[in-house]
């Protein structure tokens, strides 16, 4: 339900309400990290360089840990990878234990949690083990690696990281597998157990080396990280297992080349690429893209899609918010919306300004909840099956009459860039032509009012030429 209107003291402009945004109930920066970009393995957000390099994984080399993506879950290469093979079933879906998952969810976890251990024995020949944390608990401890230097830590569970997640361990000999077993666990069969201690808002831990059996310790007083724990003494070291101290990157690296998803389509790599090249350069690209160049005409532009516009105004693609924040100074309220999280959190905190992680391909916005959408530098990133579907969705969420602005850049096939310096990734870009524009825009059901070209620099202060299309939904 949406907020009822109210008269804003800001400039005395009337507002329209807020409009539904649709994403998860609940959700943690892993949730945002997995679900956007795959998860990196490249150091706090905002960081310009990468962890620091680990034996045989040099500095520079970045890596996303994402193997496989399904409607439900995310399999990614663990951090702390004391052998290859180990890797972690994430839901895409914030929930603090595998138990708290749909009937559907749970299940399609534990299939592809068994497919990858299939896939692990026939790649690396190690027997495994899968392994959850449950984190139901009242009290259980907010999330967070633990200390370095072998620091105890109780934490209930043993999870650090409270978005749940199933361990699938490559250990050296199958009969290490009942070591996993914590301490006074009963066997169960099935994971209706798992349900049942879940909603019963219990923290447990859960082992299991068969598909039909497994081991469950409910209400466990158990140290962070106990199943790392207990795999770095089946492999005689005993101090290597607290994953933030311990990376192993180059495991973690053979472990995504080896396993990742030979179907992954060109467009999800060249998007996923394109965002971790975004996340790692954070904090750089926020502040050189921070204030318009001299002799920008786009604050103008913004001026005027806040002037012959009403309601909320959508930044879909706001970055670091330069334009959100120039919107909001015209006295509009503004949803800034990006896909690469560790851009968008850069963005300076302002009361007009709503930040919402999500897909210019897929909004998480109710239907007919915006007056105006700035797209501006974003959709070059599309190829044109892909772009189609963005305007699709800027139609979906407009209220009738509503406009607005997109701009690309003016050529011809596509391109993949650098971002500079030591950041390992790559920008993907697709160039476009007026003709091919028009024909896209209106297929998605808008009114192309106007059409023009401007010269100005892009983030990298190299000038180009811009495409840019004013459009009005006349329905």
């Amino acid at each position: 339900m949406t907020a009822p209107e109210y008269t804003a003291v800001r400039a005395g402009v009337r507002r329209a309400p807020r409009p539904v945004i649709l994403p998860p109930p609940e959700q943690c920066e892993m949730c945002e990290e997995v679900r956007l970009s795959g998860s990196f393995a490249t150091g706090a957000h905002g960081d310009d360089t990468t962890t620091a390099a680990a034996p045989g994984h040099p500095r520079g080399s970045g890596f996303s840990r994402l193997v496989a993506r399904t409607r439900a879950v995310d399999v990614l290469s663990g951090l702390g990878s004391l052998l290859p093979g180990y890797v972690l079933v994430v839901p895409r879906r914030h929930t603090t234990s595998l138990g708290e998952l749909s009937p559907a969810d749970l299940a399609e976890a534990f299939s592809v949690g068994w497919r990858f251990a299939e896939r692990i024995e026939r790649e690396f020949g190690h027997p495994v083990v899968l392994v959850e944390h449950g984190s139901s608990g009242a009290a259980a401890a907010a999330a967070g690696p633990p200390p370095a230097g072998g620091a105890v830590r109780h934490r209930t569970g043993g999870s650090c990281i409270t978005h749940s997640h199933l361990h699938i361990f490559p250990i050296s000999d199958a009969a290490h597998s009942p070591l996993f077993a914590a301490p006074g666990s009963r066997k169960i069969s099935g994971l209706s157990d798992l349900i049942d201690t879940a909603h019963r808002k219990k923290n447990y831990y859960f082992c299991t080396w068969k598909r039909d059996e497994g081991y469950l310790l409910s209400d466990p007083d158990l140290p962070s990280q106990y199943a790392r724990r207990v795999w770095a003494g089946t492999l005689d070291a005993p101090d290597l297992w607290d994953w933030a101290a311990f990376p192993f990157l180059a495991n973690c690296h053979d472990t995504t080349d080896r396993l990742r998803d030979p179907y992954e389509s060109d467009t999800d790599r060249q998007m996923r690429e394109t965002l971790l090249a975004y996340g790692v350069a954070a904090r750089t690209y926020a502040a050189r893209t921070r204030q318009f160049t001299d002799g920008s005409t786009l604050p103008h532009e913004i001026a005027d899609l806040a002037r012959t516009t009403s309601g909320v105004v959508l930044d879909a693609g706001a970055g670091a918010g330069r334009d959100a924040l120039c919107f909001a100074a015209n006295g509009r309220r503004v949803i800034a919306l990006d896909a690469c999280l560790p851009l968008l959190t850069m963005t300076p905190d302002e009361p007009e300004v709503q930040r919402v992680t999500g897909d210019v391909r897929s909004l998480p916005l109710s239907s007919a909840s915006v007056g105006a959408v700035w797209c501006s530098a974003v959709l070059l990133h599309l190829p044109p099956a892909e772009l189609l579907r963005a305007l699709r969705e800027f139609h979906r969420v407009l209220e009738s009459r509503g406009a607005v602005q997109v701009s690309v850049k003016e050529g011809d096939g596509q391109a993949s860039l650098a971002m500079g310096g030591e950041n390992p990734f790559r920008r993907h870009f697709f160039y476009y032509r007026h003709g091919d524009l028009i024909p896209l825009a209106r297929a998605a059901g808008f009114d192309v009012q106007q059409t023009w070209t401007e010269e100005e620099p892009d983030s990298s202060d190299d000038v180009q030429r811009w495409i840019k299309l004013r459009l009005r939904r006349t329905t």
